[in-house]
């Protein structure tokens, strides 16, 4: 094995386009059609090879667009998860100096911690010269529904349509980068209540077809420009009001659809180029106090001619 360092960027990741299917059972997983692309805003890990034992330096970083701190248990973080089921998958221990800052705010609905523990399953495979290329998103699915494609985003797939519990992945090709800006209110949104509020909902209205979803999404992600589209941003408003109310003020001044990936809390908005998602964002800083970043989509990092 060649010692050696692995830096890498652990993208956010923003749901243009989900809808949800009605749980198995009360309290399980739902289905998903989704279509999500990795975006330049990211947080960062660093994996060293060690001697003997493993070392875990996982904290946010001063620049974050707002204060955050690890207050969870680390065997509770996907960064270390992950590094422990690449040991068992591998049999034989993998020791490392890992540092990790992170950037991207947690219960934000941007997958931060999914992001990480891809990241973790990448370097590693690297690192230790582990031939796991063909195992990388199948061993992904033990860690969450959004780990499978944030691993695919991290091998050169940062646009794909997500299905069934994030095992299903299908390549969705982008002729050019989506400028986004993203917004941050400063506080999160508890996935597990939205998620509640969400089949309250369905208990209403009916369920949902998701092999007619999976179309709708697919659809969409062949317009240009995208239409976003969210089944968690009306629950995600009804659990945190606050959100809905900046949703509402920021369409109101800006003019333009103000979207939420995931879960939430993040705010987003399309932009038809780089210089319109800057100017946007400082927009949105000058009239709201918010914190904005203008990002984009990743590019697939080999041109296949499409």
């Amino acid at each position: 094995m060649t010692q050696h360092k692995i830096d890498l960027p652990c993208p956010a990741k923003v749901n243009l386009a989900l809808s949800l299917g009605t749980p198995r059972e009360p309290g399980g997983l739902h289905p998903i059609a989704s279509w999500m692309v990795a975006v330049q805003f990211a947080d960062r890990l660093t994996l060293e090879p060690a001697d003997d034992k493993s070392t875990y330096d996982i904290d946010f970083d001063e620049g974050l667009p707002s204060p955050c701190q690890v207050d969870w248990p680390l065997e509770e973080d996907l960064a270390y998860r992950a590094h422990q089921l690449a040991s068992d998958q591998i049999g034989r221990p993998l020791p490392i100096h890992l540092r990790l800052r992170k950037r991207i705010p947690p219960r934000s609905g941007l997958g931060g911690g999914s992001s990480d523990a891809a990241a973790v399953l990448v370097g590693l495979n690297e690192l230790f010269e582990l031939d796991l290329d063909e195992k990388l998103i199948e061993l992904s699915q033990h860690l969450g529904s959004d780990v499978p494609f944030l691993t695919g985003a991290m091998t050169n797939q940062p646009s794909m349509l997500v299905a069934g519990f994030g095992e299903r992945l299908e390549l969705i090709r982008m002729r050019n980068p989506i400028h986004l800006v993203l917004i941050f209110p400063g506080f999160g949104c508890a996935t597990d209540q939205v998620y509640a509020a969400l089949d309250q909902q369905r208990n209403e209205q009916g369920a949902t077809d998701m092999a007619a979803d999976v179309v709708a999404v697919r659809d969409m992600a062949n317009r240009v420009p995208p239409t976003p589209f969210n089944d968690l941003a009306e629950p995600a408003c009804r659990v945190c009001p606050e959100l809905g109310r900046h949703c509402r003020n920021l369409a109101k001044k800006l003019g333009v659809p103000v979207h939420i990936t995931g879960a939430g809390s993040t705010m987003f908005i399309t932009a038809p180029d780089a210089r319109v998602a800057t100017e946007l964002a400082k927009k949105v800083r000058a009239t709201t106090g918010l914190v904005a970043v203008a990002t984009q989509s990743l590019a697939p990092k080999v041109n296949d001619g499409t």
